[in-house]
């Protein structure tokens, strides 16, 4: 049997299953991944690993198996990331923000207003090409794309309510540890102050930031309208977030689980992905019942200056390529 002979092997000191690899706790004839990312388990990450899990579990025959640590139980999304590249971690869900660091190919993800609304993007993240590419982006750097979910359609939140790009000024607003992100909010007038995400609401409550861009879910389940009760309803960005393996870790994979695995994941993208939009509609409402003071600014002036940052950031072939697939899908 290719699977025991698989685990045998491993147990016995396969390099490949040891800390450059990284997976799998081996127990009987049971390959174990362990799958890491920031939010709480109720949230559409911990729900969309659970569903990838749960379909690989059925499909394997119990012969491959997924456990979940919510919340960075096994660190942030950077130490995940590096997580899959030493051992420690097997799968990380990360937003493409923090991938980006590793994949500079994959910043055109990051542009502000790339996609038009939330049903665009998840039409563009089901085209066979655009994942093709995304993949070869990634297996250049020595990762394995296994799915790409969804982190929301990104709004404002701050102390003070915005109704205009201009409000924005001077405003200390934390952003993900990206040059686009970085230089988005710089060209929305606010001073953009880059901070790991678990760090947000101390820094929230404690006034080293003005306020932060987020989904409505992950607002309203972060609570942070405690510390930042003003919420501007922007969309500046859908926040695409791809499930990694490091390759050399799936690669030391049986054939069977792999193509298991990446269906797996494909199934547990659509899922989740219909998962956020449906949440970030229901939060809404649970974010105004909560006293939130919520806003819906003119767009417009914030596309204007959008239009620069995509020009700046769409530099490479691959992130041309890219670009140019996403805006072929309608």
């Amino acid at each position: 049997m290719i699977l025991k002979h698989f685990i045998v092997s491993s147990l016995m000191g396969a390099t490949a299953l040891g800390t450059a690899g990284g997976f799998a706790t081996a127990q009987a004839d049971t390959i174990t991944l362990k799958a890491s990312h920031n939010a709480n388990a109720d949230e559409p990450y911990g729900l969309g690993l659970r569903k990838m899990a749960e379909i690989l579990d059925a499909s394997s025959n119990g012969a491959a198996r997924i456990e979940v640590y919510d919340n960075a139980q096994l660190g942030d999304e950077m130490e995940s990331i590096q997580g899959t590249q030493m051992g420690s971690v097997d799968i990380a869900v990360t937003a493409n923000e923090t991938l980006a660091n590793f994949v500079p190919d994959l910043t055109v993800f990051s542009l502000p207003f790339l996609f038009q609304d939330a049903e665009q993007m998840d039409r563009a993240l089901s085209d066979p090409a655009v994942v093709a590419a995304m993949q070869a982006a990634l297996e250049d750097k020595g990762f394995h794309l296994l799915s790409v979910f969804s982190a929301g359609t990104r709004h404002v939140m701050t102390k003070t309510p915005i109704t205009k790009m201009e409000d924005m000024a001077g405003l200390k607003i934390r952003t993900m540890q990206n040059p686009a992100h970085v230089d988005t909010f710089k060209a929305f007038g606010a001073n953009p102050t880059p901070l790991a995400y678990t760090e947000l609401y101390g820094a929230l409550e404690t006034n080293v930031v003005d306020g932060a861009e987020a989904a409505n879910t992950n607002f309203y389940a972060k609570k942070f309208y405690e510390v930042a009760p003003d919420w501007a309803m922007i969309g500046w960005l859908e926040l695409v977030a791809p499930v990694i393996m490091g390759k050399a870790a799936y690669d030391a994979l049986p054939p069977e689980t792999q193509a298991e695995l990446d269906a797996a994941g494909l199934e547990a993208g659509k899922f989740q992905r219909k998962t956020y939009r449906d949440s970030d509609l229901a939060r809404l409402s649970d974010i105004k019942a909560s006293g939130v003071t919520v806003t819906t600014p003119d767009v417009a002036p914030f596309r204007a200056v959008a239009a620069d940052i995509q020009a700046k950031y769409v530099e490479t072939d691959a992130q041309k390529q890219i670009f140019s697939l996403i805006e072929a899908v309608k």
